[in-house]
């Protein structure tokens, strides 16, 4: 405690600790933390491999590795596309490098409808094929969808319309998703063997936790608004930049909507639950403000007559004038 003699009086002053130093402190070692956390979790350690549980491997002999690796997951139009790539092995390995043997029919069936077919030619070079899969699940539960799909993979010799032994291999490349995959028994229908393959996936941690901060923007957002709009109505201090300041965070919502990862068209769950009613109450009091003020400014303009009040000196020197004439 100090006092200081001032020339309004005695000043007292008391010595407080600095918090900055805490306050760095605290927020090194939580970043700390959260990288010893990152790091041991595994999380920047991703792998593009799909576990894929389930199956039989094949003898060693003629057989195929049917590589399969998913490009995007539509969930707007519930749809995957992937990339298949078939690599032979035993007497399907043709002559030359990269060539089949024996022409081979691939037949991909998702959703109970044939979805694509792929077909090689003997003594041809193999590509990846561009396939499209049916998904189950849609993108409404955003962002804690789990799109969900049931394949069926079938592969014969394109001439004697025999099945081809093969084995599956699933990689991910498409972003945020997180895939797994499990095969069943195999199934025969007609001749032809297919093996049933289970997709189910989830958006990674970081995505979520994404859209977790932007739904919290949102919300304090309108809760701030509408405190800071009561107050002013209460204590009769709105402002024409109140008016402005609810203009800007109504057109801002639709912006950090669309900013979200991987956000999907309107109509989610999550719009229902949170942007909607947001959206809502910001244009409600920005429609009631707008109109309370635009009523409240133009009382004078509403007006037939005006009164002004003049002062004593001023009323004689406009009577003076009027009597000498008179």
């Amino acid at each position: 405690m100090k006092n200081t003699e001032t020339s309004r009086g005695t000043k007292t002053s008391r010595r407080r600790r600095n918090p900055a130093p805490i306050i760095l402190g605290v927020a090194a070692a939580l970043l700390a933390v959260y990288y010893v956390v990152v790091s041991l979790s595994g999380v920047l350690q991703t792998s593009s491999k799909v576990n894929v549980t389930g199956g039989i491997e094949p003898a060693d002999g003629d057989f195929l590795t049917l590589q399969m690796r998913i490009q995007d997951v539509d969930l707007s139009n519930r749809v995957i596309q992937a990339n298949v790539l078939p690599i032979p092995h035993g007497s399907l390995v043709g002559s030359k490098s990269g060539e089949m043997s024996r022409g081979l029919r691939i037949e991909l069936s998702s959703g109970g409808v044939t979805t694509s077919v792929v077909t090689y030619p003997g003594k041809s070079i193999v590509d990846p094929t561009s396939v499209t899969l049916n998904l189950d699940r849609g993108d409404s539960a955003y962002p804690f969808d789990k799109p969900f799909a049931n394949v069926h993979l079938s592969v014969q010799d394109d001439e004697l319309n025999e099945a081809v032994p093969f084995v599956l291999t699933v990689e991910n490349s498409a972003r945020p998703w997180n895939l797994q995959g499990e095969l069943a028994a195999p199934v025969s229908e007609d001749g032809k063997v297919s093996l049933p393959l289970s997709l189910q996936g989830h958006r990674d941690p970081l995505s979520i936790t994404l859209v977790g901060f932007y739904v919290l923007a949102i919300l304090l957002t309108t809760l701030m608004a509408v405190v800071t709009i009561g107050s002013a109505l209460i204590k009769r201090q709105l402002e024409f930049s109140n008016v402005i300041w609810l203009s800007a965070t109504m057109i801002s919502f639709p912006a950090l909507r669309s900013a979200m990862p991987g956000a999907p068209p309107i109509g989610t769950t999550l719009d229902f639950i949170v942007f909607f009613p947001c959206v809502c109450l910001i244009a409600g009091m920005l429609v009631w403000t707008g109109a309370h003020l635009l009523w409240r400014e133009s009382a004078l303009l509403r007006k037939r007559h005006f009164e002004d009040e003049l002062d004593d000196e001023d009323y004689f020197d406009e009577e003076l004038p009027e009597k000498v004439n008179a």
